[in-house]
């Protein structure tokens, strides 16, 4: 971020796009410091009241609720106040809460008409809260006195305002000063209560799968909760021969931390696993994860008990592991509790962080903004992955290199083991950054691998004081990697922020467990004895539409992965000296030879299939599109990485069609035409019908996830689609070009 200079004219647009929205938001006197509570005239009162009344009467509930979830609490003529407003602008509306969610529905009848109402998620709203999402709520009363609300706190009946801080950095803020003050207190009383569940049991997702059926094994990606899935993993890297599927683990037999399944060497017996197991924390002895092309491999095991007496377990572990590592020059163990940060570390480092990134008024924004780059360096964010770095890049040397194993210790063996050893895979397995090859990774190495996802994420009490944002650590040290290296990876940074929302949730069974243990309880016991099912989050069709799903693909891979420039500008370069003919016009004929030429490829050099992240403080970064997309007033209009990214699908599309193009010119001497290929993207050309979902919008820094500023005057970019876009623009209204 930048100095206060910088952001002042956003903010002052902000300011005048809001009033410009008066039509559509409650009029500023509602709270406004010039007028007491009681100075309210009684018409402009009524005049809200009344807009409420009107659209509630005949809409007795939020509608489209899932199976299994009821309505717990309501309160009528609720004000919503729009962020950085200064509690002067938003929509007044009705507010329910249900065991899944906090749901609010504006007056605005127009906006439930279907050809109105568009929602990104198709399973939450735009004004919905999960319950699972929240992570603070504070009660402010008159005098602007604030309080955290926890469960048995006692609710004061002059609440004013309720602000509710969610787990993704955004800050809801609802006025009740027309509320029936019976109503105010008992729906406060219900989110508290139901935010911050006792037990696990007690989550929606309980009631969810015992009302919902989902299709099984319909996911076209291995979640090796069965035997065969581990065998075809070993295949596919042509390591079979040294390690084997252990099934000694059957119904939980030796640990609850472990699968029922999981890969150990071939040496080794089960009865040699049933008497080590004791010894290893969470009975988590050494287990395969990886055996790159030169044979080195890589595994992870937590620490051995410290009142073991029988440290030789440990040692016949990892001689088996030699020995499965018969290529390699030598086992290097790497200890992770030293070299990396702690559990609690992340928490506190984390908290840091939303202290800065989190503000709702432009004042505390300007407080913040003023001291930014001190706060965030005390927050130790950016350094911790930094160390997290070091540690992947000397094992990635080492395994390379070296020709090393490298066993991956730990205490638990399910934190930064986890962190470490997918992102080490990430930087040697080419696969691995497919999106297929990275959820198959995940669900390998944290869902299946035991990860305590509920206890780490704190979905209810009982995991108070060991939550921690390890899960989205992992994907920012992702995102750092696209930084360093744009071209290599399948997915783009939408898709790891798109993950991170689904976290929060609470519908998929991918998130909401410690282990298959507790899976497994869930799925075949639940409280009435009967098999439950809920989704996996790798069904995205569930959430998303297909193109928004299109949001998930990284251009500048699909024109390295999927089409050889080189060879096109060689092409196009034979046909020109042949035929004397214009390749669709000069300018792109000039882009390309610019970009890509025999001599110096430039815009993708070769490079060996291994990326070695570069750890260095200065080139770390902060993860905006996450962490700052709700800062409105940060918010960059018509720049950021949504403006490269819209550059990086055109260079994509002119590509694909020029290929497209010479297809065409090298047929037959009867011409024909041929029909265009799609590309997966976006931004893309012919899809004017699907873009419309976009109307009315800014392309901001925050973009999918934060519309931005909305006005009557102006056309967004995302209107239509590139073509349009190009049309209007100097450069292609001097080069027309025709396809036919």
């Amino acid at each position: 971020m930048s100095g206060h200079g910088r952001f002042k004219s956003y903010l002052n647009q902000y300011e005048v796009e809001m009033k410009e929205k008066g039509k559509a938001t409650f009029k500023s006197y509602i709270d406004d410091d010039s007028k007491s509570e009681e100075g309210v005239e009684e018409d402009e009162f009524e005049e809200v009241e009344r807009s409420a009344n009107d659209f509630f009467d005949g809409f007795p509930d939020p509608g489209n609720l899932f199976k299994g979830e009821r309505v717990i609490a309501h309160a009528d003529r609720v004000l919503k106040f729009a962020p950085y407003s200064d509690r002067k602008q938003g929509l007044s509306g009705h507010l329910f809460v249900t065991n899944f969610k906090i749901a609010f529905l504006t007056a605005d009848r127009s906006s439930y008409e279907p050809k109105n109402k568009r929602d990104r998620c198709q399973l939450i709203g735009e004004h919905d809260i999960p319950l699972t999402k929240v992570d603070c709520i504070y009660q402010v009363v008159s005098g602007g006195k604030k309080k955290k609300l926890l469960p048995g706190n006692s609710v004061s009946n002059l609440t004013k305002y309720l602000e509710i801080h969610c787990k993704d950095l955004q800050i809801h803020t609802f006025g009740f000063k027309f509320c029936p003050k019976e109503q105010k207190k008992t729906v406060t009383n219900a989110i508290v209560h139901h935010a911050y569940p006792t037990r696990a049991d007690l989550l929606f997702a309980y009631d969810y799968g015992h009302h919902s059926k989902f299709p099984e094994n319909r996911l076209k990606i291995p979640l090796f909760f069965e035997k065969r899935d581990w065998e075809q993993e070993l295949k596919r890297l042509n390591c079979s021969k040294d390690w084997r599927v252990a099934d000694v683990n059957h119904e939980f037999s030796i640990s609850m931390s472990l699968p029922e399944y999981f890969v150990v060497p071939t040496c080794l017996l089960n009865a040699d696993l049933i008497r080590a197991a004791s010894q290893f924390h969470n009975n988590r002895f050494p287990t395969w994860s990886f055996t790159y092309t030169n044979g080195a491999n890589l595994v992870r095991m937590s620490q051995i008990c410290p009142e073991s007496e029988f440290k030789d377990f440990e040692n016949k572990m990892l001689s088996a592991v030699r020995s499965a590592s018969a290529g390699c020059k030598d086992l290097v163990i790497v200890d992770l509790s030293k070299q990396c940060p702690s559990v609690r570390d992340l928490q506190s480092s984390f908290d840091k962080l939303k202290d800065i990134c989190m503000s709702d008024c432009l004042k505390d924004f300007i407080s913040q903004e003023m001291a930014w780059y001190s706060s965030l360096e005390n927050s130790q964010w950016l350094l911790n992955i930094s160390r997290c770095f070091q540690c992947v890049a000397n094992a990635v040397n080492k395994i390379s290199i070296r020709c090393q194993s490298v066993v991956l210790k730990e205490e638990s063996g399910c934190d930064m083991c986890c962190v470490v050893s997918s992102l080490v895979q990430l930087c040697l397995d080419p696969h691995c950054r497919t999106q297929a090859g990275f959820e198959s990774l995940v669900q390998r190495e944290w869902v299946v691998m035991g990860h305590p996802f509920h206890t780490r994420l704190g979905l209810s009490q009982d995991c108070e004081g060991e939550q921690a944002p390890v899960f989205l650590f992992f994907l920012d040290c992702i995102w750092q990697l696209l930084q360093q290296f744009p071209s290599s990876f399948a997915f783009t940074e939408t898709y790891l922020t798109t993950l991170w929302d689904s976290v929060h949730l609470g519908l998929f069974e991918t998130f909401l467990f410690n282990n298959c243990h507790q899976r497994c309880k869930f799925m075949m016991e639940g409280r009435r004895m009967i098999r439950i099912t809920l989704p996996s989050v790798w069904d995205w069709k569930i959430q998303f539409n297909d193109v928004d799903l299109t949001l998930f693909n990284n251009p500048l891979y699909v024109m390295k992965g999927q089409y050889d420039i080189a060879n096109i500008v060689r092409m196009a370069r034979n046909f020109l000296r042949k035929s004397g003919e214009i390749l669709r016009n000069d300018l792109y004929k000039m882009k390309l030879s610019e970009m890509y030429n025999d001599e110096d490829d430039q815009l993708f050099p070769e490079t060996d299939t291994v990326l070695v992240p570069q750890d260095s403080i200065l080139i770390i970064k902060l993860w905006t599109q996450c962490y700052l997309r709700w800062n409105v007033p940060a918010q960059i209009v018509g720049g950021g990485n949504p403006s490269q990214y819209l550059q990086q699908c055109l260079l994509a599309e002119e590509v694909i069609h020029l290929q497209h193009r010479l297809k065409v010119l090298q047929m037959d001497t009867v011409r024909r035409r041929m029909e265009r290929p799609k590309s997966d993207l976006i931004f893309s050309f012919g899809e004017q019908q699907n873009m419309s979902v976009y109307e009315n919008r800014f392309l901001t820094s925050s973009f999918p996830f934060s519309s931005g500023a909305t006005t009557k005057n102006h056309q967004a970019i995302l209107v239509t689609p590139l073509t349009c876009y190009l049309e209007n623009s100097t450069i292609t209204n001097e080069y027309s070009y025709d396809d036919d």
